[in-house]
């Protein structure tokens, strides 16, 4: 369970969110992950081309949020790849929130 303040503009989370957003190099992914990251979620941008995904970090350092944002490679046909973003996520962060 967790606690949020919400003003007109902004939901301010009490304890830390952690969201994984797939497919969010672009388009409402990538929409998605800006929206999360301005509210305080800490949010794991995912694509399949890992160069694409790394261009959108740099883009979001732009926006001021890069240090809420970062990137890991994902292929969600690959269940290696699956269980990779699982080990990081479960590593990093110990649990997750939202999974978009």
């Amino acid at each position: 369970m967790f606690l949020m303040l919400h003003t007109s503009h902004q939901i301010i989370w009490l304890h830390p969110q952690y969201a994984v957003v797939t497919g969010s190099n672009q388009g409402i992914g990538f929409g998605t992950v800006k929206k999360l990251a301005a509210n305080g979620t800490m949010v794991v941008l995912t694509a399949l081309n890992e160069k694409m995904g790394l261009e959108v970090i740099e883009n979001l350092k732009e926006c001021g949020l890069s240090d809420v944002v970062v990137f890991h490679q994902l292929d969600g046909t690959d269940p290696a790849s699956v269980a990779s973003l699982a080990d990081f996520v479960k590593n990093q962060f110990g649990k997750l929130d939202i999974l978009v």
